[in-house]
């Protein structure tokens, strides 16, 4: 439906456009109309408006500061000026707005009808354009419909049984998702591991790249071979291998087609991964050998991007506890600032834990938790931020910097390369907890801020937090935030039109009186008053 809606302060001309011409001709289905700016904007919140016909020359607000919020609200709005005066400034100020035409009064119907046609026109254009866009969505909707399929959701149930699986629940399962499975069919495993992704991405896109790996290990891994390419509950993609014609899969070839499976989704899919291959087993006995090669997976801190093949008798003892001496050295290297040391030190750390044969992931998160335990306090007790260690950054997750020992060490590095120099810098001072903390406040002026969540930020108590704010401020913590609460209602008054009600949402304020009496505390008058000054100024 393409709704056309008329503005102008003159009613007879306005009436006459409304009821005088036909705009069914030119493909609109209703016609809306507006005296002024103001009730134009109420038709725009409230109907769905395609073309616009706008009067300039309109007391107060003219259709140029319209069209200026047009743009900012309803951009997809094509707009057509009236004007009795064809100057030529006019017409500039016109097309810089992004007007779609300018006709000058007394407009001709046969005139507005073909303007508008050509808008119309103008409009379909766009949409077929847009069609690519259309195609993607709606390829991603029905893949998210349809995903997983019933066969996929029968293995997802099939393999997070806490129970074992039974012939009897095999069976069970298999009715139930209408999946044709042999419980004596034999099947060989595939774990695929992703360890990172080289670029950051979001979470659909994330979804997507996973899709588009199960797809590629249905044509690289699986080829002709029947089987199975899913994500169990946990996040891994899993391979099954079906037996065919009494012949499953060997585990060696199965390796080689995992090789050059990690080398091109590590060039098409901007990620590294590892496959662990297990061995041929029966239906009912898929559970434990998938979870043998889980296993291999989270113990794996070694090696990256490679295929590991189960072995029964090469199975690892368990892990056994390794002491880590180190870090009371480290934390005299980390107090006396001496980096260089400090760097040494830790290479030959790694170089230690490289060569032990009982090393596991539990040593890894120890690892990472004793640095931080050393970095942390003498952060504190200069008063500075460990925020200041990732400013504008995300800080790395432990799940990514424990993952193997050689991620481990590379974190490891950087954080002495970040905090060094905020410990102690050169010739500058790091930005103190107060200085950061202004700055999340003007970030975050339009939530409700709390005193203990502004604690947390910092990483302080409360109490504290107030006194150390009043000695580098001069001001208590509330005073500072209503003074930018105010600052920044002052420059939304005078430099915008939004409605003073909406102005006090937009600084932290969702009692309308409330947002004045505070206003008014601090400048002596309402937030009305204020605006008509800055105006007549």
């Amino acid at each position: 439906m393409r709704n056309l809606l008329i503005v102008d302060d003159e009613v007879y001309a306005l009436q006459a456009m409304v009821e005088g011409i036909d705009w069914r001709l030119a493909g609109i289905d209703r016609v809306f109309s507006a005296g002024d700016a103001e009730e134009a904007r109420m038709v725009l919140q409230s109907q769905s408006i395609s073309i616009m016909i706008s009067d300039i020359e309109m007391p107060g607000e003219t259709g140029l500061d319209l069209q200026s919020w047009v743009l900012k609200h309803a951009p997809g709005i094509l707009t057509i000026f009236l004007t009795g005066h064809a100057l030529f400034d006019y017409a500039q100020t016109a097309l810089k707005l992004n007007s779609f035409d300018y006709v000058l009064k007394p407009a001709q119907a046969d005139q507005l009808l073909k303007v508008v046609t050509q808008a119309v026109d103008k409009l379909k254009a766009g949409e077929q354009r847009s069609r690519t866009n259309e195609i993607y969505e709606s390829v991603y909707k029905r893949w998210q419909t349809h995903k997983p399929l019933l066969t996929e959701r029968f293995w997802k149930d099939a393999i997070s049984q806490r129970v074992t699986l039974t012939r009897p629940r095999l069976k069970e399962l298999a009715e139930v998702y209408g999946a044709e499975i042999d419980p004596n069919a034999r099947i060989l495993p595939i774990v695929i591991s992703v360890e990172e992704w080289v670029r950051e991405f979001d979470l659909r896109d994330e979804e997507v790249l996973e899709y588009a790996l199960r797809n590629a290990a249905r044509e690289m891994i699986l080829g002709d071979r029947p089987g199975e390419v899913f994500q169990d509950h946990g996040g891994l993609n899993i391979v099954l291998a079906y037996e065919q014609d009494g012949v499953v899969p060997v585990a060696s070839q199965v390796a080689q087609h995992c090789q050059v499976y990690i080398r091109e989704c590590g060039t098409y899919f901007y990620c590294r991964l590892s496959c662990y291959v297990g061995a041929p087993v029966a239906v009912t006995e898929l559970q434990g050998l998938l979870n043998e090669l889980m296993d291999m997976e989270r113990r794996n801190i070694r090696e990256l991007e490679g295929v590991f093949v189960y072995d029964e008798q090469g199975k690892k003892p368990e892990d056994r506890f390794l002491p880590i001496p180190w870090f009371s050295e480290l934390s005299i290297l980390f107090e006396t600032g001496k980096v260089d040391d400090l760097r040494e030190r830790v290479e030959e750390i790694f170089e230690l834990l490289a060569a032990q044969e009982q090393l596991s992931p539990e040593i890894l998160r120890l690892f990472y938790h004793a640095m931080l335990h050393v970095v942390y306090p003498l952060l504190h007790q200069k008063n500075v931020s460990v925020r200041s260690l990732y400013p504008g950054e995300r800080e790395p997750e432990e799940s990514m910097v424990t993952r193997s020992l050689p991620q481990l060490k590379l974190w490891s590095l950087d954080l002495i390369d970040r905090a060094i120099p905020i410990l102690y810098p050169d010739d500058h001072s790091p930005m103190t907890i107060v200085d950061q903390l202004c700055i999340y406040i003007e970030n975050h002026i339009g939530e409700d801020l709390m005193r203990e969540e502004l604690a947390s930020f910092a990483g302080f108590n409360p109490a504290y937090l107030s006194r150390l704010f009043r000695k580098e401020k001069g001001m208590s913590l509330s005073e500072f935030i209503l003074q930018r609460r105010v600052d920044k209602a002052k420059t939304l008054l005078s430099e915008s039109t939004v409605k003073v009600t909406d102005i006090a949402g937009k600084v932290g304020y969702y009692n309308y009186s409330h947002f004045t009496k505070m206003f008014k505390k601090c400048t002596g008058i309402t937030p009305q008053e204020f605006r008509k000054q800055s105006r007549t100024v």
